[in-house]
């Protein structure tokens, strides 16, 4: 009976909120509510500097749009680093990160990592690049979290 009542709340909320805002407002706040894990801008920031160094640009190259080549590469690097080590989604990434409207490059980011051919040497030297990055990202903040720990013990 109380999912009952917690459905009912619910589309009352969504009757009320219709009524103060536009449907397209509404969508973007539920989007953002539902994206919003909790706050991961240190991780996010890191994944790019990461991937900036790794390619030798800085992270305002990195998000600028229309790139080309080792750019391009470079951007689905770090789309792939966020949406599978973050758990972003990939709507989030490219709107909230990227600031796009533009999905599917990052959909095919994704789908470029998850259909990697090992024996061509494109897909090879990416799953190679990813693997080491996800390895630097995880021993960066796995030694943050122990330091963390280590800290609030002491005190």
């Amino acid at each position: 009976m109380s999912k009952e009542r917690d459905i009912e709340e619910l589309l009352k909320n969504i009757q009320e909120g219709l009524k103060k805002y536009t449907i397209k407002e509404l969508n973007a706040a539920i989007v953002e509510f539902f994206n919003r894990k909790d706050d991961k801008t240190q991780e996010v920031n890191y994944i790019l500097e990461i991937v900036s160094n790794e390619y030798q640009i800085t992270p305002r190259v990195l998000k600028k749009k229309g790139a080309r080549g080792d750019l391009s590469d470079a951007k689905q690097l770090a789309y792939c680093l966020l949406h599978f080590n973050l758990g972003l989604s990939t709507r989030y990434i490219s709107e909230k990160v990227f600031q796009s409207n533009w999905h599917s490059p990052v959909h095919k980011a994704v789908l470029r990592y998850k259909t990697a051919n090992p024996n061509l040497k494109p897909d090879r030297e990416f799953i190679e690049k990813y693997n080491q990055l996800s390895q630097k990202f995880i021993e960066n903040f796995a030694t943050q979290n122990n330091k963390t720990i280590v800290s609030n013990e002491t005190v």
